[in-house]
């Protein structure tokens, strides 16, 4: 990964979603009457969609397109001769990616908020609990992407499931707005899913819109969703076993 320190910024600087909508978002509500929408002023979307672009690069995941590649040509067969589960050298791999991605990530941050007036929470504990969440955030995403890659055992390309999950990602997860800006019917679908309390819910802890016990509810629905995908990611990875072929070995 030190190696691709270059395209690591490279990456992130292409991820660049959240600060489009930081823009519409604190436009929005310069124009508006009292200068806020529900309740968040220029500043708080600034502070707001930044957090949500700092929580969503520590949640970069690419194994879906790995496994892909390996299934498909066969790269996946000496790798099942080591005694260990593959799956432990990928999540390695990505968790030694965000220690490179770590200091230009902070240093991107700080700029966008000075440029904008973000202002975030200044207390260490809520900023350990963000982190906290945003880590058993990239934990479930990781395994569903896992599981997502592991369908090319069954299909020629399973990085297009990929891409539908990215969107309910992105949408519940409050990429695009806070998700208290969303229909009823919408939350009330988002809150049993995993995708508020590992986006959203971590950025609005570092922005001071939410709290710590709403954290606190946050993680242990994170915590069942992680036992799910676990299981799911095994069931998955046992049966496709069974038919590998090894066709490009």
């Amino acid at each position: 990964m030190a190696a691709y320190r270059a395209e690591v910024i490279i990456w992130m600087l292409s991820g660049t979603l959240s600060i489009v909508m930081m823009l519409v978002w604190m436009s929005q509500a310069a124009s508006a009457p009292g200068g806020q929408i529900q309740g968040y002023a220029p500043a708080e979307f600034a502070s707001y969609f930044i957090a949500t672009w700092l929580v969503s690069q520590l949640m970069v995941v690419w194994v879906a397109w790995e496994l892909d590649v390996d299934i498909r040509t066969g790269t996946l067969s000496p790798k099942l001769l080591r005694p260990l589960d593959p799956m432990w050298v990928q999540f390695m791999g990505h968790v030694s990616e965000r220690l490179i991605r770590i200091v230009p990530m902070l240093v991107i941050v700080a700029l966008m908020a000075w440029a904008s007036g973000a202002r975030f929470s200044a207390d260490p504990l809520t900023w350990l609990v963000g982190l906290g969440l945003a880590a058993l955030g990239f934990c479930c995403r990781f395994l569903w992407e896992y599981t997502i890659g592991l369908l090319a055992f069954w299909t020629e390309s399973s990085t297009s499931f990929q891409e539908l999950m990215w969107l309910f990602y992105a949408a519940l997860g409050g990429m695009f707005a806070p998700l208290a800006f969303y229909p009823g019917w919408v939350q009330a679908v988002a809150v049993w899913t995993p995708f508020p309390y590992m986006l959203g819910l971590p950025a609005q802890l570092l922005a001071g819109k939410a709290t710590l016990a709403q954290a606190g509810q946050g993680a242990l629905v994170l915590l069942v969703w992680l036992a799910v995908l676990w299981a799911v990611r095994l069931t998955v990875w046992r049966v496709g076993l069974r038919r590998y072929g090894a066709v490009g070995a």
